[in-house]
């Protein structure tokens, strides 16, 4: 009998009778002598379950979190804000003026003349008071209409008034209305405008920070998932190396292996050891990453709770072409379209400075009606010249009376002022105007421009997004491929090496490309996820209505 073949049947006597064999523990028990400190630890998640302080997420809660949570999203709704409260503030154009005013004046000079005060009035003493009131407003159109009315009372010792003390009163109306340039385009309707667009602007910003919020929470939450995944897979390998490691001392000890054997497995199992504590590393740093989106709180519980992924890797078509896509993109992308808002503002601009060119042809227009009363005096029945010394009061005049005669006779339009006036300026050369027209001219062609700029780089992007999902699930398939290959390769060598046929050190090498081979595989699944979720950030299409009114309602509230 050949030694080969006496060696093999005493291996598989030794597999089949030796009960040490068959108890050798996987899951993390007493490996034997100076081994005991190589165990397999628990799986990360079912230390995470038995600790309690958990929160198991699948991939719509996170990106439900973050839009709650994310302060880029709050950041972006104060612009927002403010642009609201900028339309607010320039409609206070229209705003109605009300100006309230009354004084009181008082005066004593000396005469030099007798027609200052009178015959031997050394002193001309005057006495009076004012109230006035107003209400003023723009008007739509780019008009201004005015109500005033005022009163006023003045008294005085000269002899030369007959109506003393006196009262007057006035009510004017007025219009001023430009019927060419500024008709119907101000300077705040051409703001309002603006800002109206500018909030277009602002609301595609926003959608588009939703959506790189999304694209980095679904990156980081695959991410995650690869770094427990890989932790798996490494605990599993050492599993392996440890399972490898306690057969061979069996065998070193009924003498049928050499002992340099358990030396290689106990430096393999350390180092598989080493791979797993640096796996978990990664668990941490993902997980850090991930709920740095998750909560703007940084005393928030969900610092201190371990995430737990629910969702894995799947397999996933896309349902467009190519061309549909770059088409969808075209249509969807913010940036293209924040570009048109501007070529928008830019033809209001355009509208503006027309008209702002044009001839300055204004209407004025007036109506006045005055009141005047108080104590009126004969003058011709002599007196010593001064008003109630020798005079007789003419109670029946007509402006004889207090402050209600002057108001009864405004409101009665008894005595009307009326002005009607156009006023016409024309520019002569206007080169300020035409340069700004010139400007705009520029501004709109380099719009244009940017436009086919923006859109070529959207396309290399969908391109790129697009035929990267192709080469990823080529590379999916044959790291799947690559990893059953492992499996049967290591299938075969452990077969090899219970017959003897093999040595331990490539039973080793071929555990560990087997992990290498699940690791890679599950790296090309989550790769082809994010290949999927970059598609759709390029196209657009990761942002629905529900996100944007979930994020809206973080602002809001």
């Amino acid at each position: 009998m050949r030694i080969d073949t006496l060696v093999s049947l005493v291996v598989i006597f030794l597999l089949l009778f030796t009960p040490a064999m068959a108890q050798a523990s996987p899951q993390g028990g007493d490996t034997g002598g100076a081994d005991a400190g190589y165990v397999t630890p628990d799986s990360y998640v079912e230390r995470a379950r038995e600790s309690g302080n958990y929160l198991e997420l699948s991939l719509q809660q996170a990106v439900r979190m973050a839009l709650e949570n994310n302060l880029q999203i709050e950041i972006e709704g104060y612009i927002q804000e403010l642009n609201e409260e900028y339309i607010y503030s320039t409609k206070g154009y229209y705003d109605p003026i009300f100006n309230f005013a009354v004084g009181w004046n008082s005066s004593e000079t000396p005469t030099t003349s007798v027609l200052d005060a009178g015959e031997s009035i050394s002193t001309n003493i005057r006495k009076s008071w004012s109230y006035e009131t107003s209400v003023n407003q723009n008007i739509r159109g780019g008009g201004n209409v005015g109500l005033q009315f005022n009163t006023n009372s003045n008294a005085t010792n000269s002899s030369w008034s007959y109506i003393n003390p006196s009262y007057s009163s006035n009510l004017v109306l007025s219009l001023n209305q430009p019927l060419w340039r500024g008709f119907r385009q101000t300077t705040p309707d051409r703001q309002v405008k603006l800002y109206n667009l500018d909030t277009k602007i602002n609301e595609s910003e926003f959608k588009r920070t939703v959506a790189d919020v999304i694209n980095q929470v679904q990156s980081q939450y695959w991410e995650l998932v690869y770094a427990i995944q890989n932790h798996e897979t490494r605990r599993q390998s050492l599993q392996l190396a440890i399972v490898q490691l306690n057969n061979n001392r069996k065998k070193v000890d009924i003498g049928v292996l050499a002992p340099i054997e358990i030396t290689s497995s106990r430096a393999e199992a350390a180092t598989r050891s080493q791979e797993l504590i640096s796996s978990e590393v990664s668990i941490t740093n993902a997980q850090n990453n991930l709920k740095g989106y998750l909560s703007p709180d940084t005393n928030d519980p969900l610092w201190g709770k371990v995430l737990i992924p629910t969702e894995k890797p799947m397999v996933r078509d896309v349902n467009m072409t190519l061309d549909e896509a770059v088409e969808i993109a075209f249509e969807k992308r913010p940036e293209l379209e924040q570009i048109n808002y501007q070529l928008a503002q830019n033809e209001v601009d355009r509208e503006y400075y027309r008209n702002q060119g044009k001839p300055d042809v204004s209407l004025n227009a007036s109506l006045m009606s005055r009141g005047t009363s108080g104590r009126v005096w004969d003058t011709s029945s002599g007196g010593g010249g001064l008003p109630g010394v020798g005079l007789t009061p003419l109670t029946e005049h007509p402006f004889y009376g207090e402050y209600g005669e002057a108001w009864s006779q405004v409101y009665a339009f008894d005595y009307l002022t009326y002005n009607f006036g156009i006023s016409v300026e024309i520019p002569i050369f206007n080169r300020e105007n035409k340069a700004q027209l010139a400007q705009i001219a520029i501004n709109d062609r380099r719009y244009q421009t940017q436009i086919r700029s923006t859109q070529q780089s959207v396309m290399v992007e969908v391109r790129t997004a697009f035929q990267n999902i192709i080469t990823q699930r080529e590379s999916m398939d044959a790291a799947r491929v690559a990893r059953e290959l492992s499996e049967e390769q290591l299938d075969g060598e452990t077969k090899r090496f219970e017959a003897g046929l093999s040595t331990n050190f490539e039973v080793l090498q071929y555990q560990r490309d087997l992990a290498t081979a699940q690791v890679n595989e599950l790296r090309a699944m989550v790769d082809y996820q994010l290949a999927l979720a970059s598609l759709q950030a390029a196209t657009f299409t990761i942002v629905d209505d529900n996100d944007v009114v979930i994020a809206q309602q973080n602002i809001d509230n």
